[in-house]
């Protein structure tokens, strides 16, 4: 597969498994913890995670390229 062309890429079954299901639950957790804590509409936090994904489609290239966002 050609890891340059992200609508090519699949995931392997492990890191579905072992790695996305998992980060997707917490997320889910987290989201739900942060409505709660807020007392907020579900939407505006659906909001934040759209706001999110624009920022990460749009800064990855610099990121990937400075490694200034290593975990």
């Amino acid at each position: 597969m050609d890891k340059n062309n992200i609508n090519r890429w699949e995931p392997t079954k492990l890191q579905i498994e072992d790695i996305i299901l998992p980060a997707y639950t917490d997320l889910f957790k987290r989201c739900v913890a942060y409505i709660n804590e807020l007392e907020c509409p579900p939407q505006y936090i659906a909001d934040m995670l759209g706001d999110l994904a624009d920022a990460i489609m749009t800064s990855y290239p610099k990121v990937k390229k400075n490694k200034s966002y290593n975990l």
